[in-house]
């Protein structure tokens, strides 16, 4: 059986090509618990990556690596040939949380929200520029947010917030955009129409996209590539090859009624 791990040692051309370049990656907890091992993974310009894995694989932990809120790791990690935290400041790589964790209460309106999206690029004491705002007025248009930006963030449907939230993270205009669970609360009709607005965003804005989850179903649909986290890497390769016996060995019981797509629609991607 083919081994689908992503590689042992990429190459400096590797690194250099890549727009997440992570190399040996491994990280412990200050009380011991080993969080990620050994980590492998390249992510191409333009590529969307399902990270999936069962709660407590160590996601939350490989996203917060990505965005440079976590130091003290081993290995290396470069988000568009920088360390996380220079690109996080320049604007390289945003975050999309989950909604749950929004503080809707906060007296902001959408437009407010997402020009806090610059932040991070203009600096919290400067004013943006016209071309910052300028994008920013493109991320609320192309989220076809015009008619609600002067409403409170509050006073929005979840699936306008969570278009506001999109909205925020492209208007520094970044290389790379992390999603954190971005199908929950959303049935098979919701998760179609979200994957649908994703291609949209990745042919307007250029972005590459990686999106962690638990939920393995939900990520097939739209990914060019999975990667299966346990603490290590179990799989990283595209969609159709990713068997049940992986999958039941990463999340622990059996999946054989998971389906990949297509392998015609995938195979053109390459392999691991």
């Amino acid at each position: 059986m083919p081994d689908h791990r992503s590689e042992v040692g990429i190459s400096h051309d590797h690194v250099e090509r890549g727009v997440v370049c992570i190399q040996g990656l491994s990280y412990t907890y200050p009380d011991g618990t080993v969080a990620l091992s050994d980590i492998n993974l390249h992510v191409s310009e333009g590529e969307t990556l399902a990270v999936v894995g069962p709660n407590g694989a160590g996601k939350t932990t490989l996203l917060k690596i990505l965005l440079g809120l976590v130091t003290g790791y081993q290995g290396r990690v470069l988000i568009a040939e920088r360390p996380p935290g220079r690109a996080r400041r320049d604007g390289l790589v945003t975050w999309i949380p989950q909604r749950s964790q929004l503080n809707t209460s906060f007296p902001l309106t959408v437009r407010q929200l997402v020009r806090l999206g610059l932040a991070g690029r203009a600096g919290l004491l400067r004013r943006p520029t016209r071309d910052q705002l300028d994008a920013a007025e493109r991320a609320i248009h192309m989220l076809e947010l015009d008619r609600i930006v002067d409403r409170p963030m509050g006073r929005v449907s979840g699936g306008q917030l969570q278009r506001a939230l999109i909205a925020r993270a492209l208007a520094p205009e970044p290389r790379l955009l992390l999603l954190d669970e971005p199908m929950v609360g959303l049935d098979p009709s919701g998760q179609e129409q979200f994957h649908e607005l994703l291609d949209t965003v990745k042919k307007e804005f250029g972005v590459t996209l990686v999106m962690v989850s638990h939920d393995i179903r939900a990520m097939l649909t739209g990914s060019q590539r999975v990667a299966c986290l346990d603490r290590t890497l179990h799989f990283h390769d595209v969609p159709a090859l990713l068997t049940p016996e992986v999958l039941a060995g990463v999340f622990h019981y059996d999946l054989h009624d998971v389906s990949a797509p297509n392998e015609s629609s995938t195979a053109d991607e390459g392999g691991g």
